[in-house]
């Protein structure tokens, strides 16, 4: 009898270990098949989206922003320095190259090169990292028709598969693409359109909002495209859901969806591609608090749908978290002035690789940097 006890014994322990083994190794080729998956999916997916994304670490979750230009991700944080320094004009209004009159919008490539669009001096100027002097790359030719001339540009966008910049070159009523190679290289690519704002998709696709007299839309033009589709308004201006009343600033995310800086009434709106009415996210109560704007302008977009907003008329750049969860204020906000912590109408806002926040601070003729902070 204890025989059979020892044998059973042995019998169970045996049972017992090749159960562990088993288990080890199940465990294991698990780990292996996820890790396999991982590996094939993350290239199909980057691939698939085509874009830029950076993360913002919070005290829980990381937040991926997504510009669509080249595949990059970096990491930033979710405050930014309430202190910011003057990367370019700042010096009061002029002509000069260092000096900015009334700029209006910003882009920036991925090796945080800065274009802003200066408005009233007809042109665009180029800053690079740690440089101490603009350049210029278009326009600087005085008000004008030509082709070689802007009057009044008031968007740019940086296309880096082509090295040109597309703008927005409001009076002469057209959109323009600059050679960034040679700047004697210019091209009209839509003629004949009171534009307002510009987007591009990743497959270089350019959105252009547009309003006039009666007209207050969103256009698609794919390439080689001379006549767009209306994609956002076209229902007469107004508030109501189905129409824009002053389209501007422009966002595409990578399921083009178009969101648009709806300024004078004080709102950004979502269009989901296809679709005939638009839905608000940002604003729209006319006012001061943190819930209300005042004359909403440019804004960008992050990956869970939060939107970092300027509202001009309160001198700050707000966030809009994704379904009105909450909103905070992420500069400015000390009402108009031009110390280091205040904005004076605002214009643009956007983000370098590392988080870091670039104002257009357009009242004090200047664009303001804003560390992102550990």
């Amino acid at each position: 009898m204890d025989m059979d006890r020892n044998q059973k014994e042995a019998l169970n322990g045996y049972n017992r270990s090749q159960k562990r083994i088993c288990l080890v190794f199940t465990t294991v080729a698990i780990a292996l098949i996820v890790s396999i998956v991982a590996i094939l999916l993350i290239p199909v997916m980057k691939n698939a989206m085509n874009v830029t994304t950076w993360t913002v670490t919070t005290a829980t979750t990381e937040i991926s922003f997504i510009i669509t230009t080249t595949q990059t991700k970096v990491r930033v944080h979710s405050s930014w320095n309430q202190y910011g320094y003057t990367v370019t004009g700042g010096d009061g209004d002029g002509s000069d190259l260092n000096k900015l009159h009334s700029p209006n919008a910003i882009d920036i490539d991925d090796d945080g090169i800065i274009y802003v669009c200066d408005c009233m001096n007809h042109r665009i100027i180029r800053r690079r990292p740690n440089s101490t002097s603009d350049e210029l790359v278009a326009g600087g030719n005085g008000e004008g028709k030509r082709i070689d001339q802007l009057n009044a540009p008031l968007d740019v966008i940086v296309d880096q598969k082509t090295n040109s910049l597309i703008i927005c070159d409001s009076k002469n009523y057209r959109v323009v693409r600059w050679s960034l190679q040679n700047q004697t290289e210019q091209q009209i690519v839509i003629d004949k359109i009171g534009c307002r704002g510009l987007a591009i998709d990743q497959n270089g696709t350019i959105y252009v909002s547009e309003y006039y007299y009666n007209l207050a839309v969103v256009k698609r033009f794919e390439e080689g495209q001379l006549a767009g589709k209306i994609v956002a308004g076209g229902d007469g201006i107004g508030n109501t859901s189905g129409q824009l009343e002053t389209p501007t600033y422009l966002f595409v995310d990578q399921n083009y969806s178009i969101y648009i800086s709806d300024a004078k009434n004080n709102r950004i709106v979502k269009w989901m591609k296809g679709a005939k009415e638009g839905i608000v996210v940002g604003g729209p109560k006319f006012g001061g608090n943190s819930r209300q704007l005042r004359y909403s302008r440019g804004f960008t977009v992050d990956y869970f749908g939060n939107i970092y907003i300027v509202d001009s008329w309160n001198h700050r750049v707000v966030r809009w978290s994704k379904d009105f969860q909450g909103t905070m204020v992420v500069v400015g906000g000390y009402g108009p002035g031009r110390n280091l912590y205040e904005l004076n109408k605002p214009e643009d806002v956007i983000f370098d690789r590392q988080g870091n926040l670039y104002v257009v601070d357009k009242d004090n003729h200047r664009v303001q940097k804003f560390d992102a902070e550990d």
